[in-house]
């Protein structure tokens, strides 16, 4: 990529900005879970909503975005991201009960989920589709690097003031982050001259969706990533309620502990650009998934061997990460070329399966906690095999060649 002028490189460190706003709200506030359940006097169902609500609602809002984006203009609708990230944190900082701690944390997923989406589609605007591909390389590396600190850093903060601290630094990152995108950031994208209403977005968009979904190779390529990131969610929250509660563990040794998940995910996604096109999607899907289960499964009898111990969550934690790192990409890529006109869809439908099932994957284990690591080895398991399930699936079908698939 040639050397950008300076506008826009103060522009791409904006963009950068914006997509931490979804780790901050999800991965810094992992640490602080098992104080909101003792501060509230709440069951782990309560808990864990804390988390899976922000995840879910993440997901339902970036598929709406960028169409409304298209339509309306990106600024005004990332300011209106930004907006309801920093009023949720406001609530959540002020929460006299757990109703209104969910209330403001489903409003920080609602603003959370413009982040990635709205960047880059601006990084779009502003680069074009000739160095569009540098430019998201480098956005997703800067991503990345979000749930590798947040949940250290949230575990140092929380013990340092407690878990309703970590909502001061982000409500003022989501002011700066307002005054900088309202004086500073360009409509990229004007809106439309005859706007469409809402409703005619939403119902473009459900009819995209509805024509990929009816095709199964696409189904399978999409919900195979999500269950990856289940399986990994699942151990990953889990963990700063057994580190507290059943381990006694602080939440600032917790944090560090918490480094091994992030940085093997990196690492994953590391040994997947190196490999590039050189293996299938085929084999790199059914591979990661295969991997993902073999995890859960030494996991498992690292368990019943020795007992809980946070090495024998973080260690599997990290493999997890790898894993998912290493099929991942290979998946978004099977599900954009089902149908490559309709690629931007099809690239939302996956970010909306990996927050999804993510969330679902989260909530499941609260409901099923029992402070032990065997419900969360369940929920692992079932996300696991259909990850695998998915992957064979979508391989097969691929191989057949049928006619619509």
């Amino acid at each position: 990529m040639s050397e950008a002028p300076p506008r826009h490189k103060l522009i791409f460190v904006t963009l950068v900005a914006i997509t931490f706003i979804s780790p901050l709200a999800n991965h810094m506030f992992i640490p602080a879970m098992p104080l909101v359940k003792e501060e509230f006097g709440i069951g782990d169902e309560l808990a864990f909503a804390t988390l899976s609500l922000v995840m879910m609602t993440m997901a339902v809002t970036s598929l709406i975005y960028g169409g409304v984006s298209d339509q309306w203009g990106r600024k005004r609708v990332l300011l209106s991201g930004l907006a309801l990230y920093t009023i949720g944190a406001e609530l959540c900082w002020f929460a006299q009960n757990i109703e209104m701690l969910l209330g403001g944390r489903i409003l920080q997923g609602a603003g959370a989920g413009c982040g990635i989406v709205l960047a880059r589609a601006i990084a779009r605007d502003v680069y074009g589709m000739e160095s569009i591909s540098a430019v998201i390389a480098n956005l997703t590396a800067a991503y990345v690097l979000g749930p590798l600190l947040a949940p250290t850093l949230g575990g140092f903060l929380v013990g340092w003031e407690g878990w309703r601290f970590l909502f001061i630094p982000i409500s003022i990152i989501g002011l700066t982050l307002i005054g900088i995108v309202y004086f500073g950031l360009p409509e990229t994208n004007a809106p439309k001259a005859r706007k469409e209403r809402f409703s005619v977005i939403l119902l473009n968009m459900m009819r995209n969706y509805t024509q990929l979904l009816k095709i199964p190779r696409f189904t399978a390529y999409a919900l195979m990533p999500g269950c990856v990131s289940g399986v990994f969610f699942a151990n990953a929250t889990a963990s700063a309620f057994l580190a507290k509660e059943a381990l006694g563990m602080s939440t600032e040794l917790f944090g560090i502990w918490f480094l091994w998940m992030p940085i093997g995910f990196m690492a994953g996604n590391l040994i997947s650009g190196q490999i590039g096109n050189r293996l299938s999607i085929g084999l790199m899907t059914i591979g990661g998934a295969g991997l993902c289960l073999s995890i859960v499964g030494g996991q498992w009898i690292w368990h019943a061997t020795y007992g809980l111990s946070i090495a024998g969550i973080m260690i599997p934690g990290a493999a997890l990460g790898i894993a998912q790192g290493m099929c991942m990409p290979y998946a978004q890529t099977g599900a954009l070329r089902v149908n490559p006109a309709l690629a931007g869809s099809a690239s939302g439908a996956v970010v909306f399966s990996q927050l999804f099932f993510a969330g679902a994957a989260e909530q499941s284990v609260g409901f099923l906690s029992d402070g032990t690591l065997i419900p969360v080895m369940y929920v692992m398991f079932g996300f696991a095999i259909t990850a695998l399930m998915a992957a064979i699936f979508a391989e097969i079908s691929r191989a057949r060649n049928a006619p619509n698939d």
